[in-house]
């Protein structure tokens, strides 16, 4: 037995043999040994069991072990435990980290997009519709933006001065009546003896 070829009774070497005597049971082979496969099954169930009653007697060394660390010496228990906290401490504030560069990244994204639509949004909502993002003939970069804008202004000169020429045109036809009073369509003439107008005064001589 284990405790047989150990004189001085060492748990540490005791479970080192155990290890040993279950990884030579598990390697043995049939053929070399002349044994079958219960016989080694058995012997492998065995030294297994031996192997874990001989770890647990090594947990409860070092148990008792700790608990008299800790009543005996409590400051190394207080070190170890702030040890474990500065390491905790020291995880979250990596992820905080990374979590506050991912915010920074995305408020760069936002304050970029709104820099973006200011410009859309202050023109009149015809404007605004011509230069939407993805709009036709829109050039990236800023250089399309400003030939765009430029664009878009020149066509409403061309309207206004489009309407100009129509509220002109629609005065001098409404302006035409009164300068050609005989014409057909126009107002009452002064000498038409019809309906509303004035008689023609007789020829005094």
């Amino acid at each position: 037995m284990a405790s047989s070829s150990n004189g001085n009774g060492n748990l540490v070497d005791e479970l080192e043999e155990e290890f040993q005597s279950c990884i030579h049971a598990l390697t043995k082979e049939e053929s070399a040994t002349g044994v079958d496969k219960d016989e080694i099954k058995l012997e492998v169930d065995q030294t297994t069991l031996k192997f874990i009653d001989l770890a647990r007697q090594m947990e409860a060394f070092f148990l008792q072990k700790r608990f008299l660390l800790s009543a005996l010496k409590p400051d190394l228990l207080l070190k170890e435990e702030n040890f474990d906290l500065k390491q905790e401490i020291a995880r979250k504030d990596e992820l905080i980290r990374k979590h506050y560069d991912k915010i920074e990244s995305w408020k760069n994204l936002l304050s970029d997009q709104q820099n973006y639509n200011k410009p859309i949004q202050s023109l009149p909502p015809e404007m605004r519709a011509a230069g939407a993002p993805g709009g036709p003939g829109m050039m990236p970069g800023g250089m399309g933006m400003s030939m765009q804008n430029s664009m878009q202004v020149q066509q409403m000169q061309a309207q206004q001065q489009q309407m100009q020429l129509l509220q002109a045109q629609q005065m001098q036809q409404q302006m035409q009546p009164q300068l050609f009073p005989g014409q057909p369509g126009g107002g009452r003439g002064v000498g038409a003896g019809g309906p509303g107008g004035f008689q023609q005064s007789p020829n005094l001589q």
